[in-house]
């Protein structure tokens, strides 16, 4: 009965975890709630919209001049002929009550909005015809060129956001969909081991099957982290190893001590000192005369670290100490008993 009773509580257990799991999977998507504005269209028809339009940084933007917030029109779940097979349940919307295309040979620009909330690694789908961009807090983070089933996205969420949907209009039908959910078990491949998916190297305009874009020496994902461009060979991290406040480009001292102060060249008082004050000598291949001189060569050192704000007095006095005691540059004792 005990052994029963147990196994009752640990199956009401995982029971319990895979109803929280349940519980905390959270679901975005397109509908009559998110907001649409009023479509903007062009002067004049896109020569040759594919191109023109189509591209990761689009014409018009978030930033342009969009008028009239309203519900999007919502048509369902079957509407649109590239529903049934995108593989994503979503509501085809509209920023108008059809789905027929308006402007110059059909072309508009159409943007939506809308809250989301969330912490963790989320999966992002979306479709348009024909183009479409979202955003999350204004950065970009899909984008769905021409193609007509959907595309898949890697997205990290930590807490309230504002996602903006953005379709360019080619003609013929108008609208789209998307759905952002959490990511229980998609693995976005990283082809090239550069710390960038593959679908976040479409957004980057990088090569997926090449770690450093540019050829700089930094992978792309290091770039990206960095707030550079992994497609300019100039424009590269600064990176500081040690944490010094220098970068590795300029320091002439690795492996600095957490917490050390450092001058421009990014050493500490200690690594001066020990820099001008080898144990094996004043120079390569010359020993130390005696015992004193090397104790004299610490001394004058770290008085200069201490001036220099480098080294605290008790901290130089201790080196000196530390020198005294040592053996360097005294002569090596012999082996054995002399007769």
């Amino acid at each position: 009965m005990l052994k029963t009773t147990k196994m009752l509580s640990v199956a009401l257990a995982v029971s319990a975890c895979l109803s929280t799991a349940h519980a905390e999977t959270l679901v975005y998507t397109s509908n009559s709630s998110v907001t649409a504005y009023d479509e903007i269209l062009p002067a004049v028809a896109y020569a040759d919209w594919p191109t023109q339009a189509c591209k990761i940084n689009p014409d018009v933007t978030l930033d342009s001049n969009w008028q009239n917030p309203h519900p999007s029109f919502d048509f369902g779940l079957n509407a649109h002929p590239w529903q049934p097979g995108a593989g994503l349940s979503a509501s085809w919307i509209n920023a108008w009550s059809d789905l027929n295309s308006r402007g110059p040979s059909g072309h508009n620009w159409t943007r939506y909005s809308t809250e989301v909330s969330g912490n963790g690694q989320f999966v992002l789908n979306l479709l348009a015809d024909n183009c479409s961009w979202i955003y999350v807090d204004g950065q970009l983070v899909g984008y769905q060129g021409l193609t007509s089933t959907a595309s898949s996205y890697p997205v990290t969420l930590d807490g309230d956001h504002t996602l903006d949907f953005l379709i360019f209009d080619g003609g013929g039908l108008a609208g789209g969909m998307f759905r952002l959910e959490t990511n229980v078990n998609v693995v976005f491949e990283d082809t090239d081991n550069d710390g960038l998916t593959d679908a976040e190297e479409v957004l980057t305009e990088t090569d997926p099957t090449n770690p450093d874009s540019d050829g700089d020496g930094f992978l792309d994902g290091e770039e990206v982290d960095a707030g550079t461009n992994p497609n300019d060979d100039s424009d590269f991290p600064n990176a500081d190893a040690d944490g010094d406040g220098v970068n590795d480009s300029g320091d002439q001292c690795s492996d600095t001590a957490a917490g050390a102060s450092v001058d421009q060249f990014g050493c500490s008082g200690a690594q001066n000192v020990a820099a001008a004050c080898d144990c094996a000598g004043p120079a390569e291949d010359t020993a130390w005369k005696n015992h004193g001189e090397y104790v004299s060569c610490v001394a004058h050192a770290q008085n200069d670290a201490v001036n220099s704000g480098l080294l605290t007095e008790a901290e130089g006095s201790a080196m000196v100490s530390a020198a005294g005691q040592s053996s360097c540059g005294k002569p090596a004792k012999a082996k054995g008993k002399g007769k």
